[in-house]
């Protein structure tokens, strides 16, 4: 009897999924705020317009940062008056770009990190 429920127990076990664990890699990005505070005056000239939109700013950092990612795979997960998070996803990898208003409110949008999830 014992042998039997030995033989019972066992193949439940191995009936376990193995999970994958991601890792996770921050890159912080260096902000100059005199840089910033110039093409903030450049888009109210007309000129870079497209800082005003965060998934164009963080498909912007990671082409920058050497990242691959689909411009069209770019999501915005969350976003607020001063903050906003845009991810997408290449291959095995997840990106979460966050990004910051850091000159004035409503102005152009500026990527502080890149999390990379693998």
């Amino acid at each position: 009897m014992l042998l039997l429920a030995m033989i019972m127990i066992t193949p439940l076990a191995s009936c376990q999924k193995s999970e994958k664990i991601k890792t996770a890699e921050k890159i912080k990005l260096h902000v100059v705020y005199d840089n910033e505070t110039k093409l903030q005056l450049s888009v109210e000239n007309g000129y870079q317009i497209w800082r005003l939109n965060p998934i164009d700013v963080a498909h912007g950092a990671l082409t920058d940062s050497h990242e691959m990612a689909d411009y069209n795979a770019c999501k915005i997960e969350k976003m607020d008056e001063k903050h906003a998070v845009v991810t997408t996803n290449y291959k095995e990898t997840t990106y979460k770009v966050h990004l910051s208003r850091v000159v004035k409110p409503n102005g152009i949008w500026t990527a502080t990190e890149i999390e990379k999830l693998q």
